[in-house]
């Protein structure tokens, strides 16, 4: 979809002029930030007006000693990350293509990341943000500093509803101390059982875990691959392609990253894996790089949360569901402890990717947990809502989508049931 014009505001200010003359002519309104993950969501109902947001980023105050930045919307995560590292101090959360992505995008569309399992979403780091509704009208919630009680947690409704409730034009966020030294474990299984067992007893070894991820499919063959050439290692994967690898990133001192490597190697010799092996430097952010990057090339991309002790066996009934012909083409990445998973299919015909999708809600909703779809062709997304909420809080959503924008300025139709 094309928008018959581009809006590009430098200031939070000039946002609010924008959108408050836009609604007076009744054009509707898509918020771009860096553009990474645009590709999320309905099919908008209409769109006459991009408004690009990544012009608003004169303004970053970072105040070290409380451990808190606040940021336009429009400052990249990279940018961001490097100002912050000058305090010894980062964002507690890591998404991919940070030199593109933006705070405010990133935010809106609640960007998922690698260090989850130890620290929780975006969401649980937002501290306040400024926001500009529909109409124009500036609003603010929660505050600058960790100990706010002002109002309502409104900032948390705007952390994941892509921008249909307000416009994001400046967020505050609470910061964690650069990790220092770090290595990873990676340990490879040729049985689902065996990787299922070391996912599960992770958690229970005496470590602190920066980020944790369990591979499967061609995910988990390429970085084998390209892990036993980088070391020069003989790690051959099953003919089949069955392999399934474990990544674990541990942090500390010389002393601390000793005693939790040997952990993890004792836990790789007891499950048993087919073969572990322990990175640093280049070779560390090589594999995780490699792991991640595997599902770019997915035709449909599909994110599941539920219960970790679920999230396993859902790796088998969704290779049952998608049946031989695409499960060798289908890449699992299961964040250990945390309970997200992406489902990467690389091959599969839009009419068997509707079924599948429908099947899929089905069996997720069945075990307490959630599907979204984060990418499929226009054509599969036309014939399905790809937020797979229940319909249970298709009202709820509504009401807040009424309160919030009852003329269906911003991105009207491309959020849950299509609002």
């Amino acid at each position: 979809m094309i928008p018959g014009a581009v809006v590009s505001p430098t200031q939070k200010s000039d946002v609010a002029l924008h959108l408050s003359e836009l609604f007076g002519q009744g054009k509707k309104v898509v918020p771009w930030g860096g553009g990474t993950r645009m590709a999320i969501g309905n099919v908008p109902t209409s769109y006459d007006v991009a408004l690009d947001l990544s012009g608003v980023k004169s303004n970053v105050e970072h105040v070290a000693g409380d451990m808190t930045v606040v940021c336009d919307a429009g400052v990249k995560i990279s940018e961001l990350s490097s100002m912050l590292a000058e305090s010894n101090q980062r964002l507690p959360f890591e998404i991919m293509r940070p030199s593109e992505a933006t705070i405010g995008g990133s935010v809106a569309s609640n960007a998922p990341s690698r260090l989850a399992p130890r620290f929780g979403g975006i969401r649980d780091w937002v501290i306040g943000m400024s926001v500009v509704l529909a109409d124009g009208t500036p609003t603010k919630t929660g505050g600058r500093v960790v100990k706010n009680v002002q109002g309502y947690d409104l900032h948390r409704l705007h952390t994941g509803a892509f921008g249909s409730l307000g416009v994001i034009v400046s967020v505050a966020i609470k910061l964690i101390p650069i990790a220092g030294r770090t290595q990873t474990v990676a340990m490879w299984f040729d049985r689902l059982s065996a990787a299922a067992n070391a996912a599960s007893d992770v958690s229970s070894v005496n470590v602190t875990m920066e980020a944790a991820r369990l591979y499967s499919g061609p995910a988990a063959v390429g970085a084998i691959r390209e892990l036993a050439a980088d070391r020069h290692m003989d790690a051959e994967v099953t003919s089949d392609g069955t392999e399934f690898l474990m990544l674990v990133q541990v942090a500390g001192s010389k002393a601390a990253l000793i005693r939790q490597v040997n952990e993890l190697t004792g836990l790789a010799g007891t499950v048993p894996a087919t073969g572990y092996e322990v990175l640093s430097g280049v070779s560390e952010a090589d594999v995780w790089t490699y792991a991640d990057a595997t599902g770019n090339n997915a035709t449909v991309r599909v994110r599941v949360a539920a219960k970790p002790s679920v999230c396993v066996d859902l790796i088998s009934r969704f290779e049952r569901l998608l049946g031989r012909t695409q499960a060798p083409h289908t890449s699992t990445i299961f964040d250990v402890g945390y309970g997200s998973m992406q489902f990467n299919i690389e091959e599969i015909g839009n009419p068997e990717a509707i079924a599948f999708v429908d099947d899929a809600t089905r069996m997720v909703r069945d075990v307490g947990g959630s599907l979204m779809v984060e990418q499929c062709p226009v054509e599969v997304k036309s014939g399905i809502d790809v937020f797979g909420i229940d319909a249970s809080s298709a009202q709820i959503m509504k009401n807040m989508k009424k309160q919030f924008d009852p003329h269906r300025i911003l991105n009207p139709g491309r959020f849950a049931f299509k609002i």
